[in-house]
């Protein structure tokens, strides 16, 4: 590298910041090694041969130093130079990465950023919820956030999504990487037609803490929580994992902080900090139980509803065998079975059966159950086939396999 590059690098310098630096490294794949508040922080890329590290940076952080220019100019040099770029090249990725950045800070009331290694899992698996949930709705906004999961949302979480954690001297901090697209010591530059499902998860995830802000603050004010029934069916599986992010820990308050990548075809703000403060944070294990109970109100209002209609089909006692195709209304499992995770349960389903809709009563396996589920939260027909009965103040379907779990598999690819 020539001594007209090097300085044309070092002209970067005020194009570019610190951190937009360390979320550029970030989501391409390098670890934070080592960091001293406000003055610099250790870089490394690790090998993929053997331990240890592959290449490793210093990143300076102390703008007042004499020769920060000069140290910082250092650093994009380097990561031009493994990256092969030229000096606008390396702005334009550091500008525009392929990845979103989600920080996480909490902030304890003591000021100690310590946490035990039950409390760190606590955290962990709480923010794992609050991602899968929101990648659950990202492919489908009707979803209630149960059920099995896609394989598009597994891909994604266990395929397009980093984490890297570490201490500040006053709080305790997490970092995830949304990867928007995948090359890790290449940078391309990516297909930014349309809105790419990692972007809208990060969206989805960014308007559940937005909602959760607003709950909390209405049940701290004395106001309707929601009037949405359906809405609280997602919003319970959302305060719980909330609540368990919290759980043990004395906090003054919480920050989400959203980086989003430019260059996509989506409308709304790129930087975006969301902040539970301690009043907000006291309510959300009442929040969660509002959300539940309404949750509880709006499944057996369908299922009511749903019973009614069975009484409207004229039938004999017993049909022969029939093939029917219908969506799902609801499932759920007797009193009796809900202990019992192996008991599997009943669906709930719209036929039509001469030209007058009904619904029908069908018992499943404990497979048959899961599948069900997810046909429920998909809004997928299903087929079953077997003989009808009236029972009671319903009709069953009744048979050796009644649902047809290979057309939901097909469905679900």
């Amino acid at each position: 590298m020539n001594g007209s590059t090097r300085d044309r690098f070092r002209a970067l310098v005020p194009a570019v910041t610190p951190p937009a630096v360390a979320r550029f490294m970030a989501g391409q794949g390098w670890e934070l090694e080592k960091r001293r508040e406000g003055v610099r922080e250790i870089w490394r890329y690790p090998s993929d041969e053997s331990p240890g590290y592959r290449y490793r940076i210093m990143l300076p952080l102390a703008e007042d130093y004499e020769d920060y220019e000069e140290r910082f100019g250092d650093t994009l040099i380097a990561l031009g130079r493994i990256y092969d770029l030229d000096p606008w090249g390396l702005l334009g990725s550091i500008e525009t990465p392929g990845f979103d950045l989600i920080s996480v800070e909490l902030n304890k009331g003591d000021g100690d950023s310590t946490v035990t290694f039950i409390q760190a899992k606590s955290v962990i698996d709480g923010f794992h919820g609050l991602l899968e949930n929101a990648a659950i709705r990202a492919r489908n906004p009707n979803s209630s956030g149960g059920g099995r999961r896609a394989k598009q949302v597994t891909r994604y979480l266990s395929d397009s999504v980093n984490f890297s954690r570490f201490t500040s001297e006053k709080s305790i901090s997490l970092m995830v990487v949304s990867q928007l697209y995948g090359d890790r010591l290449k940078v391309v530059s990516g297909d930014t037609e349309g809105v790419p499902y990692a972007r809208q998860v990060v969206r989805t995830l960014m308007r559940d803490l937005a909602s959760m802000q607003t709950m909390a603050g209405n049940l701290q004010s004395g106001l309707p929580v929601s009037s949405d029934l359906r809405g609280a069916t997602a919003g319970a599986a959302l305060a719980k994992s909330l609540a368990s992010m919290i759980d043990s820990l004395e906090l003054r308050s919480i920050d989400f902080s959203f980086q989003l990548a430019a260059g996509y075809e989506d409308v709304g703000d790129r930087d975006v900090t969301l902040t539970f403060q301690r009043g907000d944070l006291e309510r959300i294990p009442d929040l969660e139980q509002v959300l539940s109970t309404t949750r509880r109100r709006w499944q057996s209002a369908n299922l009511v509803a749903a019973n009614s209609r069975s009484l409207e089909i004229e039938m004999s006692e017993e049909t022969e065998d029939l093939t029917l195709n219908g969506p799902v209304r609801g499932v759920f499992r007797d009193s009796g079975d809900i202990s019992d995770v192996h008991a599997g349960g009943v669906m709930v389903m719209s036929i039509d059966l001469g030209g007058r809709e009904g619904t029908v009563h069908v018992r499943l396996n404990e497979r048959e159950y899961a599948y069900a589920i997810e046909a429920h939260r998909r809004n997928i027909a299903v087929t079953v086939r077997g003989r009808l009965v009236r029972a009671g103040n319903v009709v069953e379907l009744r048979g050796d396999s009644v649902l047809d779990v290979d057309e939901l598999t097909r469905s679900s690819d």
